[in-house]
């Protein structure tokens, strides 16, 4: 009996990991956290891509993702209140997104909100099949604007930090 409790306990806590990968945490400078269910992420207008090729910072191919679909990060964040009393304020801050394993990105929030680059950046809401079942979590970024994609891939993206600079 103890031994089915034990496997019953561990069971239920890789359901909930499982569950927790499907959220998005997003942190402000004040430390304020807002966490986006993959529900909420995927009620966003729907992007697609029918590829992107993955390629390291040195500039060789790794892989290609097919069929991706997702929500522009910029739709994401635009909603996010920041209390600035200025938008030249805005041009201070940075985001960080973090995968799971730790990986970290940077985005200034200019580039995001006003470049080509925004209007691309993909929170990837199909990674598991664009992927071909290599990537189980179901969140991942994507630059697609980037020479070197692989670089600002994030796989199993868990947070977004908005963060200014002091």
């Amino acid at each position: 009996m103890k031994a089915i409790l034990t496997t019953l306990l561990i069971l239920s806590g890789m359901l909930l990991h499982a569950q927790d990968a499907k959220n998005l945490v997003i942190t402000t400078p004040d430390n304020q956290t807002r966490t986006l269910t993959f529900e909420k992420i995927t009620a966003f207008p729907e992007q697609s891509l029918d590829s992107l090729r993955i390629y390291n910072h040195a500039g060789t191919y790794r892989s290609t993702l097919k069929g991706i679909k997702g929500v522009l990060l910029k739709e994401v964040l635009k909603n996010v209140t920041l209390g600035e009393e200025s938008p030249k304020v805005l041009s201070e801050y940075y985001l960080v997104c973090i995968a799971t394993d730790g990986y970290k990105v940077v985005f200034s929030w200019n580039e995001l909100f006003n470049t080509p680059i925004g209007d691309s950046v993909l929170l990837v809401t199909n990674i598991r099949e664009a992927s071909g079942g290599v990537q189980e979590d179901e969140l991942a970024l994507v630059s697609p604007q980037d020479i070197a994609t692989g670089r600002r891939y994030v796989k199993q993206l868990q947070t977004i930090k908005l963060v200014r600079i002091n």
